[in-house]
């Protein structure tokens, strides 16, 4: 097997552990063939609901090497759970309760205002949500570096992850990193259309494209 480039991948969706759609299904079915080649350097990042969990989640306690920054952070309003998700290949997660966190709501979003120019002062829960936990995220991976300090490399999907992407960048964090967008509000308004994308891209229908494949 090629051994991988970077030292310690992690995974980081608001699905994990949090079935709401298509990415918690991707991240799954692909984490047994990612455990294989990362072995115990594969961990998932996700949100902490309590009323969630159940049967997706086992908790386990922290190694002694995470005390210092679950003692830290708590006293910023996150908590961290460590354990495994349940799932094939059983990889170790830690999810961010992030409850007492979104006092800072504001806060985060005059800071990605003020570094980013992304207007989100008229957003509603949805969005809020996501972001504060997104940038407790981001506060972990750059912290676990430290802790690790190996090469590291992080995927973040879709949006919601985001601002954990734009803390990493602000803060120099070396970390190496990968967005994965899940869908697109262009490619669902095509998709919801009957656009033919693939006869657009390709000056032909996207089963004569397979057909062409075959032969």
């Amino acid at each position: 097997m090629i051994k991988p480039d970077a030292d310690i991948l992690f995974e980081v969706s608001w699905e994990v552990c949090n079935k709401v759609g298509g990415i918690n299904t991707v991240i799954s079915s692909k984490s047994e063939q990612i455990a294989r080649y990362y072995g115990e350097n594969y961990y998932v990042i996700g949100p902490y609901f309590a009323n969630k969990v159940a049967g997706e989640f086992e908790e386990e306690l922290p190694d002694e090497k995470f005390k210092a920054l679950c003692d830290e952070l708590k006293g910023r309003g996150v908590i961290l759970h460590f354990g495994r998700w349940l799932i094939k290949g059983s990889p170790k997660a830690i999810l961010i309760d992030f409850r007492s966190f979104t006092n800072q709501c504001d806060w985060i979003k005059k800071f990605m205002w003020d570094h980013f120019k992304v207007d989100s002062l008229n957003a509603s829960y949805d969005y809020n949500e996501p972001i504060v936990w997104a940038y407790a995220a981001g506060i972990v991976l750059e912290r676990l570096n430290k802790i690790f300090n190996k090469k590291m490399v992080a995927q973040f999907h879709e949006w919601l992850a985001g601002a954990a992407i734009l803390y990493i960048k602000k803060n120099n964090a070396h970390i190496a990193t990968v967005f994965t967008t899940h869908a697109t509000v262009l490619g669902r308004t095509l998709s919801s259309s009957n656009f033919e994308l693939y006869e657009s891209v390709n000056g032909k229908s996207r089963l004569e494209t397979i057909d062409t494949e075959k032969a």
